[in-house]
């Protein structure tokens, strides 16, 4: 069962595309989606301004994957004090 960011990236990821949910897996690749690179800073925007983080443009570079976007989050997420912002180093 998805956790709460899991949940959270692919229910942006499938509005940004346009595409079920349900037709997303966790080691989906991006480009297998047909997600491209106006898609991918479309849907790190959704993300920063729904999960109040940001996501350095190197790691926006490194993205292949749902899972690489789910454990970028992640990552950023325990960081995440009550209503302020963190970032990626």
């Amino acid at each position: 069962m998805p956790d709460e960011i899991e949940e959270k990236v692919l229910t942006v990821l499938a509005s940004v595309k346009r595409i079920p949910r349900e037709s997303i897996r966790l080691d989906s690749a991006l480009q297998e989606l047909g997600v491209d690179s106006l898609d991918t800073i479309v849907l790190v925007s959704e993300l920063e301004d729904q999960m109040k983080i940001v996501i350095s443009d190197e790691a926006v570079r490194s993205i292949r994957s749902v899972r690489d976007i789910v454990e970028g989050v992640r990552k950023l997420a325990p960081r995440l004090p009550l209503n302020s912002a963190a970032a990626v180093e």
